[in-house]
């Protein structure tokens, strides 16, 4: 278990890019004393770097270090890019700690979740972090998404984008999101959006945006193609495809804001 568990951590940190004391009780199901002592045992083997923050629940988190990067890239047989920042806290975005954090809790846990239509057999499959996305989606028009997720269906697999949303955003940022979501929707990146936040007022201002901008895009039109940035169909499409979950508020609250 413990070898295992090393393994685990070392490499959901190098994919995710960080983690936390509360991220790996949840995972291991263990204590918060317990997971402070396995990762402070990593910090002392050079595979992982404390960053004390106060934007983290937890007051810190943990980055890999160069030993942890070059373990990782072992494990995975796929490149782990590594720089050094001194002080480390230079090398972490602080404005979206808490962000990265819920993303990486609300992947992890789906990834565990059974299925209610086939008991016995997992909701989801494998799952692709934002740091991941971003290396193989690069053109310009496809929104980077929070992370990927293989639901499995009777009808079939379909790939999931995950967002996660602690924030409000204005009407003028939902319409950018929108169409970067059409042009990934009919490029068949992927065929759902989850929309998931701490906050059910949140998930309604968005829902309630979508709705407002699902006429007022087909009403406007490009500038450079002079047709309108959003078809009916579009509408309809995108309408169809995310879905907003609010099924996560209450324990993503309680986790992580309380």
């Amino acid at each position: 278990i413990g070898k295992a568990r090393l393994n685990m951590t070392v490499l959901l940190t190098a994919r995710f890019g960080l983690t936390s004391p509360t991220i790996i009780s949840a995972l291991y199901q263990i204590s918060k004393r317990q997971a402070l002592e396995h990762l402070n045992k990593l910090v002392k083997r050079k595979l992982l770097i404390l960053v004390e923050t106060h934007r983290s629940m937890d007051g810190r988190i943990y980055i890999v270090d160069f030993s942890g990067a070059k373990f990782a890239q072992e494990l995975m047989a796929m490149p782990v890019p590594f720089r050094r920042f001194n002080p480390p806290e230079r090398g972490v975005n602080q404005n979206t700690i808490m962000h990265d954090l819920m993303n990486t809790y609300i992947l992890l846990k789906m990834a565990h979740e059974v299925s209610r239509v086939e008991p016995g057999h997992y909701a989801y499959g494998g799952l692709m972090t934002e740091r991941e996305f971003k290396k193989v989606m690069t053109q310009a028009d496809t929104r980077t998404v929070d992370g990927l997720i293989l639901e499995r269906t009777r009808e079939g697999n379909c790939i999931v984008a995950i967002e996660i949303e602690n924030s409000f955003k204005t009407k003028a940022q939902r319409s950018s999101i929108l169409l970067r979501y059409l042009s990934a929707l009919k490029a068949n990146i992927y065929g759902k959006v989850f929309m998931i936040s701490q906050s059910y007022e949140i998930v309604d201002d968005i829902r309630r945006l979508h709705s407002q901008l699902y006429t007022e895009l087909t009403q406007v039109r490009s500038q450079q193609t002079k047709q309108p940035l959003m078809t009916a169909r579009d509408a309809d499409l995108l309408e169809g495809a995310i879905v907003y979950r609010t099924k996560y508020c209450d324990e993503l609250r309680q986790l992580f804001y309380e």
